[in-house]
């Protein structure tokens, strides 16, 4: 058996350092699981187990290294291309690269890429020691059994048959891909010569339009970088935003937009990247074939999305619903795509041997094993509102809400009880109230359900703009107050929104800001509305009369329109404790709100 540690052409690689485990982990996250496992010793450990596997050690007898981190860096076989991509990015940080380089390096003089090797994972049982070798190859227990049961690699040389460790159960063969000794000498040679790849956001593009991601996961993508299943915060920082034209908000909702990734999807989708011949990643479209290898593979197993468009999408990214912007886009775009995959138990295990079953995002809604399931359904009660109000008729998140909607009563229905109401534990595990799910069950959202599905509104217009929804009643309040109809649209507003931000106000509207402050101005003047700067408000006109503070997601607001727009305040009224949910269309809103201050009703100091 050749020594595949030893290298020709006098190439000089490092061997394994030791270095502390946090640096090791960082580098590798989102790759690897147990990572509190991983000592600073995991890549001279994995160094140890490829001379083992290999015989390079000289003699037979030689003891079988123990367990390097907690074993999932045998997934890097056949797919260490995933790892090659992120050292070779432009946004990975030098002392991470460092590492990777390292690793990359180790792996070169392994038996792991030489062809002549085949590998196998599984469970032993009743195994003795760490390992067992032979002339035919070698059996490495690669973690801790448990009751007498652990994961092993077993590597065959040439074809022939390893000693005997044990009784052998769930064998896998593991596949063969990108990463032979050459390409790897070559990656590290590139990216220490000539740095790392150069960026292209037209790669990023190209690869968020072939599989309806969106730019911030297909950026994430191509960096090596989908994703660290992690929720610490910032998962990026500045300087890698900055490589990847990225915002704080948009590399954290790209990262939520690929959580229901796992280490093992993330490895075999970037592992598509790398071409043959290394350094076409350094010439000019390179980093573009890598987007179109990994578009092939990430549609090859999950359909690719609709997009919604980009205003939608980023008004979405403000929502803070707890999903990303693609995800939450995507309930109302194609509620029946089936794009979630089945957990099992399985997907603790190193390798799949066939790509997981998927469902829609309604099915998994109801699945409680799967996380990315949780908050579906809070989400969804959120977004209904906003779908119907802050986005114009003919967008096609708003035309998708109706179903949406349909399909969310669907699920909520058979979980009530005989009284009609559902557990209280199955709404906390949801993160709904009972006021939310009755909602749903109710003539609020019925009513403002219907009146998308009636496509009564104009094309590119706005429900929360009473001049498209209500133009004969702004003409009454103009007459009334003796008005021009754009400061009386703009009172009504005022007086019905639960939120009518500046930025919200003149996208409805179409205005400038020269036009809103003009508007503003007329109502001042005329004592209607006070000038006043508050936490939170997003504007600086107001009703007058006391004022509702809230903490987010909930909107401040006047206490006049609080009753309204059945807002719950707190016992002494300064505090909103819940986001409101519309209890009316917003026509039969604007027309109550003018009836209460033609009433007697009007809000005074």
């Amino acid at each position: 058996m050749t020594d595949p540690f030893e290298t020709s052409d006098g190439e000089v690689v490092r061997s394994a350092a030791c270095r502390p485990g946090h640096e090791i982990t960082q580098a590798l996250q989102g790759l690897i699981s147990g990572t509190g496992m991983w000592r600073s010793d995991a890549l001279v450990g994995i160094e140890r187990a490829g001379r083992y596997l290999a015989g390079g050690n000289g003699t037979d007898d030689v003891e079988a290294p123990p367990p390097a981190g907690d074993g999932s860096w045998t997934r890097f076989i056949g797919r260490i291309a995933a790892v090659a991509l992120r050292a070779a990015a432009p946004s990975t940080r030098p002392e991470r690269r460092d590492v990777l380089l390292n690793l990359l390096e180790v792996w070169a003089r392994s038996p792991f890429p030489d062809p002549a090797y085949r590998f196998r994972t599984g469970q032993v049982t009743g195994a003795a020691g760490w390992g067992v070798r032979g002339a035919g190859g070698a059996v490495l227990a690669t973690y801790w059994p448990q009751h007498g049961t652990g994961p092993f690699l077993e590597a065959r040389h040439e074809g022939a048959e390893p000693p005997v460790a044990g009784t052998i159960g769930a064998p896998l063969d593991v596949p063969q891909g990108w990463g032979t000794r050459a390409q790897l000498y070559r990656l590290i040679e590139l990216v220490r010569q000539r740095g790392p790849v150069p960026w292209d956001r037209g790669a990023v593009e190209q690869l968020a339009q072939a599989t309806g991601m969106s730019s911030g996961a297909a950026a994430l993508v191509l960096a090596g970088n989908p994703g660290a299943g992690s929720h610490s915060v910032p998962f990026l920082d500045s300087g890698e935003r900055r490589v990847l034209g990225l915002t704080s908000a948009e590399a954290e909702d790209a990262r939520r937009e690929l959580d229901s990734l796992d280490a093992l999807d993330r490895l075999q989708l970037l592992s598509a990247a790398p071409p043959e011949e290394v350094a076409e990643l350094w010439e000019p479209g390179g980093l573009r074939g890598a987007a179109d290898r990994i578009a092939r593979e990430w549609t090859a197993h999950r359909p690719a999305g609709a997009a919604a468009p980009r205003a939608t999408w980023e008004a979405a990214l403000g929502l803070r619903t707890g999903l990303s912007a693609t995800r939450l886009c995507g309930l109302f775009l194609e509620p029946d795509a089936r794009v979630f995959p089945v957990r099992a138990d399985e997907r603790a295990a190193s390798h799949r041997s066939v790509p997981l079953p998927l469902r829609s995002a309604y099915e998994d809604a109801v699945h409680g094993e799967n996380h990315t399931g949780r908050g579906t359904w809070r989400a969804l009660v959120q977004a209904l509102p906003w779908a119907y109000a802050d986005l114009p008729a003919g967008d096609p998140v708003r035309a998708g809400a109706p179903e949406a909607g349909r399909l969310l009563r669907g699920i909520l229905e058979p979980l009530r009880d005989a009284s009609g109401r559902i557990p209280a534990d199955v709404l906390w595990r949801h993160g709904l109230s009972a006021h939310q799910a009755e909602w749903l069950r109710g003539g609020g959202c019925a009513c403002v359900m219907e009146r998308i599905a009636d496509e009564a509104l104009a094309e590119g217009r706005y429900e929360s703009d009473p001049r498209a929804c209500v133009p004969e009643l702004v003409g009454r309040v103009a007459r009334h107050l003796g008005i021009q109809e754009a400061p009386a649209a703009y009172y009504l507003q005022v007086l019905a929104l639960d939120a009518p931000t500046d930025r919200r106000v003149r996208r409805w509207m179409g205005w400038s800001r020269q036009e809103l402050r003009a508007a503003g101005a007329v109502l001042v003047e005329r004592g209607l509305l006070v000038e006043d700067k508050r936490p939170r408000a997003g504007r600086t006109v107001f009703l007058p009369g006391p004022w509702a503070h809230a903490a987010a997601p909930m909107p401040p607001m006047e206490r006049w329109k609080a009753p309204l727009l059945e807002a719950h305040l707190s016992v002494g009224g300064d505090t909103v404790q819940d986001v409101p949910l519309p209890g009316h269309t917003l026509p039969d809103l604007f027309a109550l709100a003018w009836r209460r201050v033609t009433g007697g009703q009007a809000p005074v100091d």
